[in-house]
């Protein structure tokens, strides 16, 4: 599985990125939110305080608004995913549709 983060501030210039591949085989949900967590990561490394994070996977961003409701293993990587935004002074996750 490939992916790639890419940091822009509210203007739209890219401030980082990274990218790379897993060795492992996983369905779109799983690498979608393997995606967000590198993106989570790399706000880190930036220092940035106030992100949004954006997927084309309605899905995985559902199951971070839901907030631990969802039990399945995936549902609770996603809360643990949801509990690291809460370090950021303001954090969301939008689903942004691509073609």
């Amino acid at each position: 599985m490939g992916f790639g983060v890419i940091a822009r501030e509210y203007e739209g210039f890219v401030v980082g990125g990274c990218g790379g591949s897993k060795e492992s085989t996983l369905n779109s949900e799983w690498a979608e939110l393997l995606a967000l967590e590198e993106g989570v990561q790399l706000a880190r490394k930036l220092k940035l305080q106030r992100v949004v994070f954006e997927s084309d996977n309605a899905s995985i961003v559902n199951k971070i608004r839901r907030n631990g409701q969802d039990f399945t293993i995936l549902g609770q990587r996603a809360y643990d995913t949801c509990m690291q935004l809460k370090t950021f002074e303001a954090a969301g996750v939008t689903w942004a549709p691509r073609i």
